[in-house]
C-alpha cells in the first residue's frame, strides 16, 4: 500500500504529561443567556474538548489549532458542520469555555451535558 505524502501534517511530538477531565453538567430550567459562556476548570490547558448535550444529542468538538470560539458541531441527525459564526469552544488556561449561543444550541435550559477534555 502506498503512503500519501502530499499533505501537511502539524502535531506536537512532545506529549508531556497526559491529562484528562470528564464531567457532567445539568442545567436548570432558568433562562440561558445567549451572550454567556459556561467555563469548565480542568486544571490543565486542553488540546481537545468534546461537549455533548446528551438530552438533545448535539455535540461540539474543539481540536488544538482551531480558532477560538469555533467548533465542529454534530446535530442529532448526524449532520456535521464547522461552526465559525455561531460561536463554539474557547480554550483558556486551566480549562475551556462553551458558548450558550441559541443557534449553536448545545447548551440549553433543563438539559444534561457531558464533557471530555484531553491535554
Amino acid at each position: 500500500m502506498a503512503q500519501n505524502t502530499t499533505l501537511t501534517l502539524t502535531y506536537n511530538k512532545s506529549q508531556g504529561t497526559p491529562a484528562a477531565a470528564v464531567g457532567k453538567v445539568v442545567f436548570d430550567a432558568t433562562a440561558i443567556t445567549a451572550a454567556d459562556y459556561i467555563e469548565v476548570t480542568t486544571g490543565f490547558t486542553p488540546k481537545y474538548v468534546k461537549f455533548d448535550n446528551v438530552t438533545d444529542r448535539i455535540c461540539v468538538e474543539f481540536y488544538e489549532g482551531m480558532t477560538a470560539d469555533t467548533c465542529v458541531k454534530t446535530a442529532a441527525a448526524g449532520t456535521r458542520t464547522l461552526e465559525t459564526t455561531n460561536k463554539g469552544v474557547t480554550i483558556v488556561t486551566g480549562g475551556f469555555r462553551v458558548s450558550q449561543n441559541a443557534t449553536l444550541a448545545v447548551i440549553a435550559a433543563s438539559k444534561t451535558c457531558q464533557f471530555l477534555a484531553l491535554a
